[in-house]
């Protein structure tokens, strides 16, 4: 009887899934044909734009030829493929319409063609026949709660636009679906050395690509040109930390380890971001004390021991002149004034406007407005893709004068945007369970398992950057989640 149940609850998960996605792909596919009477942008086609979409094609005739090869490129595809494949699709603006520059985002991407691809590789072997999707608890919390504050932030627009922002902006909600769909008709223990080499091929990319962007534009500090500037390096040191844990494991060789901490500290010195290498070492730290509750005592003691010698090494070198003034203490806490006795984020924290603090202000100048708007929408939020367009309005600033597009804080943007139920659901599942579920596979001796640690160090770099609401890193979040879900299931199986 039991077991008849579940078949069900099963079969009907998959039905309000699948369904789920249907009806977003189809109002996706009505707006893009009213937009062409002026919402929607569609000439958004770069010098760069056919070698990523001839790299694509390739890529999937590989796939298609050979199973391996789908899953060797799946990272690359998800993160590190060059993004203006994406201006083949109709776009919306996201950036307000008084900012200095123009941005827009596609209503959808290469990512969500080649997750189909995928899916219809296997189903065309199988008849087309769906799987059974087993969630768990918090899995089916999010299900039951996003397409209903979905639908309902729909419902309440204001214009248009906001419709195609938030269509545009629900690649949170595809690429999961899309993404359990995928892993559910695979065995994925068959292609964990494909993966791990993906993400191999992939920073590489990365690196080489952020190195041409940057020569290209003039920067002076490395920049990518897919994910910008603070995500691209939050990303490359978890997936650096996850190498790390492969090798303390002896799940990959020590080349390989050797040739991705380069990458990482090529990009965290030429990049200069400071959130990254403290959300590295961080991770570093708090793992190393969680992952061995017998031996708690020693590793808090040799933890801070450790730290206390960062410290202090970098207080002798900021009281020494001896590292540049953008990371300097010294220099830094003659910018910044504290008030605990006011309320406001600007009046708390009062920073004197520089090259080596705009960063610092804008923060506070984002923080607050997010805040605000979880303030007045806690219960489906300002509606996700719409952050950008009303971020002045609930800045008490009226105008936040440097050009962020995003909150540079997941958890504030989840909240502002999805609601605070929704929001925690979420920063659960994305970033926290990954842990969990890793504890549930001690026998397991996939590589794959320790993708944990990728989530992990995100979830520490978004109190300081909003990695998650960069779609190619959405998707890779998405895809530790799901195949960290699947091997437990299958554990259980």
């Amino acid at each position: 009887m039991v077991k008849k149940y579940r078949n069900v609850e099963n079969k009907s998960i998959t039905i309000v899934l699948v369904l789920s996605l249907l009806s977003i792909y189809g109002l996706i596919i009505i707006s893009s044909i009213i937009g062409v009477f002026g919402d929607l942008y569609y000439d958004n086609f770069g010098h760069l734009t056919l070698i990523s979409v001839v790299i694509f094609i390739l890529i999937s005739f590989a796939s298609i030829l050979k199973e391996k090869y789908y899953f060797l490129f799946l990272v690359f595809v998800l993160l590190a493929l060059p993004s203006p494949i994406d201006d083949i699709f109709p776009s919306v603006r996201f950036s307000n319409i008084d900012d200095s520059n123009f941005a827009v985002f596609p209503l959808v991407t290469r990512i969500d063609l080649f997750l189909i691809l995928g899916i219809l590789m296997k189903l065309g072997k199988t008849g087309f026949k769906l799987p059974q999707l087993t969630l768990s608890i918090f899995h089916k919390i999010f299900i039951l709660l996003a397409i209903p504050v979905f639908y309902l932030n729909l419902v309440f627009s204001e214009d248009f636009l906001d419709v195609n922002l938030i269509l545009s902006h629900t690649f949170h909600i595809r690429y999961y679906i899309l993404t359990i769909l995928l892993l559910s008709l695979y065995d994925i223990s068959k292609y964990s050395k494909e993966i791990v080499l993906s993400f191999v091929i992939s920073i590489t990319f990365l690196t080489i690509e952020a190195y041409v962007n940057t020569q290209i534009k003039g920067m002076d500090r490395l920049t990518s040109g897919s994910l910008s500037l603070n995500t691209f390096a939050n990303i490359s040191a978890a997936i650096t930390l996850f190498f790390l844990y492969l090798r303390k494991k002896r799940k990959t060789s020590l080349k390989t380890t050797l040739f991705v901490f380069t990458l990482f500290l090529i990009i965290i010195i030429g990049s200069g971001t400071r959130a990254a290498f403290l959300s590295f070492i961080t991770s570093i730290f708090i793992l190393a004390i969680i992952e061995s509750p017998k031996k708690l005592v020693v590793n808090v003691l040799k933890t801070f021991f450790i730290i206390s010698l960062v410290f202090y090494a970098y207080f002798y070198a900021s009281n020494n002149n001896k590292i540049p003034q953008r990371y300097s203490y010294t220099y830094l806490s003659k910018k910044i004034h504290i008030d605990l006795s006011e309320v406001s984020l600007n009046k708390i924290f009062r920073i004197k406007r520089s090259w080596e603090t705009n960063s610092l202000v804008t923060r506070l100048d984002l923080f607050e407005s997010s805040l605000n708007m979880v303030y007045e929408n806690p219960v489906l939020g300002i509606g996700v893709g719409r952050w950008n367009r009303y971020k002045n309005y609930y800045s008490k600033n009226e105008k936040i004068e440097k050009v962020l597009l995003d909150t540079h804080n997941d958890y504030l943007a989840l909240l502002s945007q999805y609601g605070i139920v929704l929001g925690f659901v979420m920063s659960y599942l994305v970033f926290l369970s990954p842990r969990k579920l890793f504890n549930s596979l001690v026998k397991n001796n996939s590589p794959l398992k320790y993708l944990y640690v990728i989530p992990f160090s995100m979830g520490i770099s978004a109190f300081s950057n909003s990695g998650f609401f960069k779609h190619q890193v959405a998707a890779i979040l998405i895809l530790c989640l799901v195949i960290l879900t699947k091997l437990h299931n299958d554990k259980n199986e």
